[in-house]
């Protein structure tokens, strides 16, 4: 081989990035200045989100770190086994920090480590359990499929040093840096909606960027966060399809993030029928470009999902020898009740779900929520913040203040769906299929949580199971804007900026003074 054929082979990868690298700078140039804005804005407030939060306080985060940990380390997903969930190094952190009686506090009284000496302690222990290979053990996270894990992976090696702690702040900056990309996704869905109201795009997007509990789960390793950022795509890639047509690139583009969204983590799999409908009926507006070329559209989106997906069980069930195509996971997202796994019968399953979200019926032989309307004190409280894991929260008049503000907002949502009904009606079809995705996810939500309801008797549901329709949210706050003259809507959008962003700026005073005060 010759010399000059051997540096042009060398220098093929090189040149293979510098063009992605160049694609990747366009294709960011594109965006206008303000979604730019938007998505900086967002890296760099929950990037301060994950400085404020102690290692391991946003919940599963020790499970999450560690399954990317074993990733990272053997380039596979854990096997699950009964053996130690975690690696030495990860327990001897856990240990220092004082994380079961700080987590664990009920009241959220036992605040983190905080003087030198303690300090000192943690970097004894530390070095003296510095082992970062785990055995594998089953934890919440280990039945996921291993995208994000392995996305977690480039920063967990790029760290300048192999301290735990060092690594799990450059692995929170990823997860930041997906809280980010999932603000400009919700920002391009509203331009392709509302292509003739650029401040409402601004808006929307910073009202996702400054809510607090997306702010809090978006500055941990937890893999939710790959799970809103699929999501977003998932719903902005159908709505450009629907609005400019759909050709061979934009199927493939909605059948990327679904694909994406399918190896982030199993609850998408709620978002699947509904996204499947929608590439179905934008096949179908495309035929009059000729049947054939309508199929071809249709393939390009499906074959793009389904390849990753297919490569994954092949791996899941041959070289990891997880045990099942979904490592187990399957029976939890899609198990059929009464089977024996569990106790709790499809009456039962529709009896929960409904009281999850609506109030209790009369003919329901059970009441899952005695006391409590889950509407308001899980999905609705719980967005405006249930914090750490779930054992501190905001003074009692902070809810029923927001409580007023939604019933505000609400009506105002209503006065503006009508006002802008002319312009909805040719998206009806784009709204149902919405739709679908949307039902799907409370569906799934509900079976989840009765399940583990019969089984261990917790109550399941936290408000950041929602968060995969965040632009739904982003939607719904730009709708109560349109109740108002065109002139006054912006102001009413700026003005819900603000109080965005002081009911963030609240809530990291609130966890400042939780974990160091």
């Amino acid at each position: 081989m010759s010399a000059r054929r051997s540096s042009a082979i060398a220098a093929a990868p090189w040149a293979g990035l510098r063009t992605a690298a160049a694609a990747c700078l366009r294709a960011w140039r594109r965006i206008p200045r303000a979604g730019r804005a938007c998505f900086l804005i967002a890296f760099v407030n929950v990037a301060i989100w994950s400085v404020v939060i102690p290692p391991f306080m946003v919940p599963d985060e020790i499970s999450h770190f560690g399954y990317a940990q074993y990733f990272a380390e053997t380039g596979q997903p854990p096997p699950q086994g009964p053996v130690y969930a975690y690696s030495r190094q990860e327990y001897a952190a856990l240990g220092a920090l004082e994380f079961g009686p700080v987590y664990g506090s009920p009241l959220g009284l036992n605040r983190g480590i905080f003087t030198s000496v303690e300090q000192t302690a943690l970097r004894r222990d530390l070095a003296a359990n510095d082992y970062p290979l785990g055995q594998g053990g089953v934890t919440t996270a280990t039945n996921q499929p291993p995208l994000y894990y392995a996305l977690e992976a480039v920063p967990y090696w790029l760290s300048p040093s192999n301290d735990l702690l060092t690594r799990l702040v450059f692995m929170r900056l990823l997860s930041a840096l997906m809280a980010a990309g999932t603000v400009l996704a919700v920002f391009l869905f509203l331009r392709e909606l509302l292509p003739h109201t650029p401040w409402a795009w601004t808006v929307g997007a910073l009202m996702v960027a400054f809510q607090p509990m997306f702010d809090f789960i978006g500055a941990g390793v937890n893999g939710d966060n790959l799970l809103y950022l699929a999501s977003a795509l998932t719903i902005y890639a159908i709505a450009r399809a629907y609005r400019r047509g759909l050709t061979i690139a934009r199927s493939a583009a909605i059948g990327a993030a679904l694909a994406v969204g399918m190896l982030a983590k199993l609850t998408f799999l709620a978002l699947v029928p509904g996204a499947g409908l929608a590439l179905g009926l934008l096949a179908w507006r495309a035929r009059g470009a000729g049947g054939r070329r309508a199929l071809r559209m249709l393939g390009a989106g499906v074959g793009v999902a389904a390849a990753p997906v297919a490569l994954y069980l092949l791996l899941n069930v041959t070289l990891w020898n997880r045990g099942s195509a979904l490592a187990g996971g399957l029976s939890s997202v899609t198990g059929a009740a009464g089977s024996g796994a569990t106790t709790i019968t499809w009456h039962e399953i529709f009896d929960y779900t409904w009281q999850l979200y609506l109030p209790h019926l009369g003919f329901m032989n059970h009441n899952y929520f005695p006391g409590i309307y889950p509407l308001w004190q899980i999905w609705l409280d719980g967005s405006i913040g249930h914090f750490g894991w779930l054992n501190y929260t905001f003074p009692l008049w902070v809810y029923n203040d927001f409580q007023r503000l939604v019933y505000v907002l609400a009506a105002l949502g209503a006065i503006g769906l009508w006002r802008v009904r002319a312009a909805i009606r040719p998206l009806l079809g784009l709204f149902a299929c919405y739709a679908v995705m949307a039902l799907g996810l409370l569906a799934i939500i509900g079976y989840l949580g009765a399940r583990d309801l019969a089984t261990s008797s917790t109550l399941f549901p936290q408000a950041r199971y929602l968060f995969p329709l965040l632009a739904f949210y982003a939607l719904a706050i730009v709708l109560a804007t349109k109740a108002l003259p065109r002139r006054w809507a912006p102001v009413l959008g700026g003005l819900l900026v603000v109080l965005a962003m002081a009911h963030s700026l609240f809530a990291e005073t609130l966890t400042i003074s939780r974990y160091y005060g």
